[in-house]
Formats: structure tokens, C-alpha cells, sequence
């Protein structure tokens, strides 16, 4: 049996930016602000946080590990063995 090679062997920071730049939103403005209240009256340390920002959410991303990755192949070959 031949195998195929994987055409996206490692899922990278810039996929998820470009699926995130080609998003749609899903959930209306009221109902981002319905659960931004509740979780403030829910969340005291949430509401500290919010409370003088711009209210807008930010990710936080790792630094790119992708490097780990490179002899994941290495220690698969004898898992199955």
C-alpha cells in the first residue's frame, strides 16, 4: 500500500488567522452584550478586568511551536509495533 503524503502536516498560527479573517459572526451584538452582563454579574475578576477597556476580546497567541513537531514522526514509527 502506498502512502500519501500529508498535505498539512502541522496546523500553524496562520491558518487559524486565516479562517478567523474569513469568519463570519454567528451571534448578534445583543446577544454578545447579554453574556458580556452576565458574566460580569457571574464573574467578579472578569468584570475588573473589562471594566476600562475597550471591551473588545484579544487573543493572547503562544509563540509559534511548530518546530516541536518536526520528529513527531520519529517516536510514532514504533507505536503500533
Amino acid at each position: 500500500m502506498t502512502e500519501v503524503a500529508d498535505a498539512v502536516p502541522v496546523i500553524t498560527r496562520g491558518h487559524f488567522e486565516e479562517a478567523f479573517a474569513n469568519a463570519r459572526r454567528s451571534v448578534s451584538v445583543h446577544d454578545l452584550y447579554k453574556f458580556d452582563e452576565f458574566r460580569k454579574k457571574m464573574d467578579p475578576a472578569y468584570a475588573k478586568k473589562v471594566d476600562g477597556s475597550n471591551n473588545k476580546p484579544t487573543i493572547n497567541w503562544p509563540e509559534d511551536l511548530s518546530s516541536q513537531f518536526n520528529n513527531a514522526a520519529v517516536a510514532d514509527d514504533d507505536l503500533y509495533d
